[in-house]
């Protein structure tokens, strides 16, 4: 009976850390493939895997992250025609990821983020999504003010908003550049947490030369 509890014990303990496990490893390995491609039909292959793996682990903020992050990505990649339904998909997964992670760092940005795909989808929106994406952007600072994410987004926001209402090219350069100096020094915590925008930086610098 004794040898039997213990095997129950043994079995309960080892069972969520195997799933645990076999979740990250599944992500791992989406997000090098992600990385590792360009083709859209590539993203959208491995963006419905996401999406499977969240709504299979909805307490797991991280795979709630992945699978917005992954539509806003194919939101500003797509055709626009096409770029509606991603923006559409990614909204109740960065309301998931937010509800599981209130105050982290990346789920602000994941916020901030979303916001301006909404405005690539549709311009007129710009009025009341700039603003708020830059709001949430700044909300991912005040978090984490090492985050080079944050930075980034938020001179998207300013890089494109018009001067008149205090944004533009030249404003948009001293938080560029700041966005620069912090991801030379950003570490990732493991092989799955965020790390993307370098890639975006590095075009958007190329305005500047």
């Amino acid at each position: 009976m004794k040898l039997f509890l213990l095997y129950c014990f043994v079995l309960l303990n080892w069972f969520p850390t195997h799933l645990e496990e076999k979740w990250q490893q599944q992500l791992a390995e989406s997000l090098k493939t992600l990385d590792q491609s360009g083709e859209l039909k590539t993203w959208e292959q491995e963006t419905l895997k996401l999406q499977k793996l969240a709504d299979a682990n909805p307490k797991e903020w991280l795979l709630q992250y992945y699978a917005a992050w992954s539509n806003i990505q194919m939101a500003f990649q797509a055709p626009s025609t096409e770029a509606s339904k991603f923006c559409q998909t990614a909204e109740g997964y960065v309301e998931n990821a937010l509800q599981l992670q209130p105050s982290n760092t990346e789920t602000l940005v994941l916020k901030a983020y979303y916001l301006s795909a909404k405005i690539k989808v549709d311009p007129a929106t710009a009025v009341v999504n700039g603003p708020s994406s830059q709001k949430w952007a700044e909300k991912a600072i005040e978090a984490d003010t090492n985050n080079p994410r944050a930075y980034l987004v938020k001179a998207l926001v300013v890089y494109h908003t018009p001067g008149i209402f205090g944004g533009g090219k030249k404003k948009a350069l001293e938080i560029f550049n700041t966005a620069q100096a912090k991801f030379k020094t950003f570490v990732p915590s493991s092989d799955i947490a965020p790390r993307w925008g370098q890639k975006i930086l590095d075009v958007s610098m190329k305005e500047y030369q």
